[in-house]
């Protein structure tokens, strides 16, 4: 199990818990960590391209693919 903030942030993102599962109060140091070690893990994951941006062309791409068919 980890011990300090950072890696549980890191284990968090590895095992897709949302950011939002950080239960550190906000505004603490920890919760601080906890972020930082998530968005790092995030951030050099290969597979990982930003959600939104997946979200985004996803919903294009079936937009497109309905027009298409009509």
């Amino acid at each position: 199990m980890a011990t300090d903030a950072f890696h549980q942030g890191k284990l968090a993102f590895q095992n897709n818990h949302p950011m939002s599962s950080c239960e550190y109060p906000v505004g603490s140091s920890l919760r601080a960590e906890w972020m930082a070690g998530w968005t790092e893990s995030r951030n050099t994951d290969p597979g990982h391209f930003r959600s939104s941006t997946a979200n985004d062309s996803t919903a294009g791409a079936t937009g497109t693919a309905s027009e298409a068919r009509h």
